[in-house]
């Protein structure tokens, strides 16, 4: 397995299973930006399902902007740190163009790691010899 870092995606490669993109958003009070590429159609609406709730969540007035193949979004996300969102895109037509998995951190993606702050390894004076 190897992962790709790119701006605010992750990409794992899985044995025969293709690859898999996450977005990846912070928790902040500003609008955020971030690219993605439907199915089809152009998005018009996007909801937030939080898994840790199952409880979903519209995002108030996105802005969606056409790029070469793909779309950019602009928009204020209402998401808490550390949790794992389904971001579901719709058409005009109310149908799902898109369904991405979001994840939420405040860490530097470049350094993200998923123990930050969780492990901390000790410090001991012991010195010993081991014999083979």
């Amino acid at each position: 397995m190897f992962h790709v870092k790119h701006s605010l995606f992750f990409c794992t490669k899985k044995r025969n299973s293709g690859y898999r993109y996450m977005i990846v958003v912070k928790e902040l009070p500003t609008a955020q930006n971030f690219r993605f590429i439907p199915r089809y159609g152009v998005p018009t609406s996007l909801t937030l399902i939080d898994e840790n709730t199952n409880l979903p969540t519209p995002v108030i007035t996105p802005n969606f902007f056409v790029g070469g193949y793909d779309f950019a979004c602009s928009a204020i996300l209402p998401t808490v740190e550390n949790h794992f969102y389904w971001a579901i895109f719709k058409n005009q037509a109310n149908e799902v163009i898109l369904k991405e998995r979001m994840f939420c951190t405040n860490q530097n993606i470049d350094i993200f790691s998923v123990n930050n702050g969780a492990y901390v390894s000790n410090v001991t004076t012991n010195e010993f010899i081991m014999y083979e």
